[in-house]
């Protein structure tokens, strides 16, 4: 089978290789993958970025995925050859004596890993996946939109349960990729009004995009007005209530509190590169909580599902379909910001 592989561990070492296709442990699944989303994280193993050092130095990347069973080891009985399926990416086998496993948030568990950066991932036309990693497709929900299932799970983390938005909240989202979109979008399907923000660079394949499906948008940079008076236009003279800080710039971070009303918001869902350096007193005299947000749990996947069966979230316009022998192109257009939300298929 093709598959779409890491080879030596340096910077954008990987190609689409022929590899023999998986065989099933006994409680394990085969699955077809229809589609695989490229996330953020598979961009930063990609290019080998600091932070990155625990992924293989030989692996399949992806961990977005959406398919159909084909095969089924022994021991596997909540499964059936057919079934569609979604993958969960950060794994944790559930143990009793885990407090993160027993409280719901698998994901903190220090015994957590990525499939598709510590295992085999999904950018191929095969992956075996353990069967207690797996959520239904239900009847109806494509397979190219059930894909966005794993990064909308995300945003409904950071919005559901990382913050306090909801209905009438004014809110800013900082970074308008993929999941700083989706996080606008859980938060304005909560009632929220939401003003998405990026910089020039964004402009024509992001933010232009972001409103085609009716967000508001606005521009931050040495050429522009400051935020924090783009927000009080915006917001009718108020200041935002919260801010979703998705866009890894350690800047956005640092001058989050000049947008942001006194005893607001302020949830980091982006990962960065660098170490940010930020006024505290800032913050503190405003009384601002400063949170942050990493991953999601079994229920985040499960509202993902209810969001997209309630058609809300458009794939057509946030996404670009490579096929997966184009997965090479697909990863550059995402390095030099070209598309919105590459996703690759797998199978025909």
């Amino acid at each position: 089978m093709k598959a779409f592989r890491r080879y030596e561990k340096a910077p954008k070492a990987a190609r689409l290789e022929e590899v023999d296709r998986p065989t099933p442990d006994d409680d394990e699944v085969l699955l077809k993958v229809s589609h695989c989303g490229l996330c953020g994280s598979d961009l930063h193993a990609w290019l080998d970025h600091p932070g990155y050092e625990f992924v293989l130095p030989q692996v399949t990347f992806g961990h977005e995925v959406s398919g159909v069973i084909e095969d089924k080891g022994g021991g596997v009985s909540k499964w059936n050859v057919g079934d569609h399926a979604v993958m969960i990416a950060v794994q944790t086998f559930h143990d009793e004596n885990c407090r993160f496993c027993r409280e719901g948030s698998p994901q903190l568990s220090p015994k957590r890993r990525v499939q598709g950066l510590s295992l085999d991932g999904g950018m191929a036309e095969h992956v075996t996946i353990n069967e207690q990693f797996l959520v239904p497709i239900p009847e109806g929900l494509s397979l190219n939109l059930a894909a966005l299932t794993e990064p909308l799970s995300v945003a409904d983390h950071c919005v559901t349960d990382r913050s306090s938005i909801g209905r009438d909240s004014k809110v800013i989202v900082s970074g308008p990729g993929v999941i700083g979109a989706l996080c606008g979008i859980v938060a304005r399907h909560k009632g929220a009004k939401v003003l998405m923000v990026g910089t020039e660079r964004d402009e024509s394949s992001r933010l232009s995009r972001l409103r085609q499906i009716g967000f508001e948008t606005a521009i931050v940079g040495p050429d522009v007005s400051p935020l924090d008076d783009q927000a009080r236009e915006f917001f009718q003279g108020e200041e935002a209530d919260a801010m979703v800080e998705a866009s890894g710039a350690a800047v956005a971070l640092s001058d989050a509190w000049k947008s942001v009303r006194p005893d607001g918001e302020i949830t980091a869902v982006a990962l960065y590169g660098q170490n940010v350096d930020f006024n505290a007193t800032q913050f503190v005299r405003k009384q601002i909580d400063l949170r942050t947000t990493y991953a999601s749990s079994p229920r985040n996947y499960q509202q993902a599902i209810r969001l997209l069966q309630e058609d809300a979230v458009d794939f057509d316009a946030l996404t670009t379909v490579y096929d997966l022998q184009d997965a090479s192109k697909a990863f550059v257009d995402a390095e030099n910001q070209a598309v919105l939300k590459p996703v690759l298929a797998c199978s025909d």
